[in-house]
């Protein structure tokens, strides 16, 4: 469903001979160059669109290495290089407020 096969594309020729007749390649031709025109237009607003976009190192790919991390390293954690909890906030509790094995017997 939603495709067209050829039983619809031939009653769809036909019906264009019946209609437009000696017309019909001179609307063809017509048609044919306004899609030539849009397709060169949408080619250079996507050429225009990347020629805008800088190509610094930041924005791409870091390169990805074969080898495999030697052993004892893992790789970082998805919070590395982020700033941990700050001990000063009056809402701080510390880790034993995580860790049951830490938390103070009472």
């Amino acid at each position: 469903m939603g495709s067209i096969g050829f039983d619809e594309m031939l009653i769809v020729a036909i019906v264009a001979i019946v209609i437009y007749g000696r017309d019909l390649p001179s609307i063809a031709r017509k048609a044919g160059r306004w899609y030539g025109k849009i397709k060169r237009q949408i080619t250079d607003m996507k050429d225009e669109i990347v020629r805008q976009i800088p190509e610094d190192d930041e924005y791409k790919a870091p390169p990805s290495s074969s080898e495999p991390d030697p052993p004892g390293h893992a790789p970082p954690s998805p919070s590395a290089g982020l700033p941990g909890p700050d001990p000063s906030d009056p809402e701080y509790k510390g880790p034993e407020a995580f860790d049951p094995a830490r938390q103070p017997k009472a």
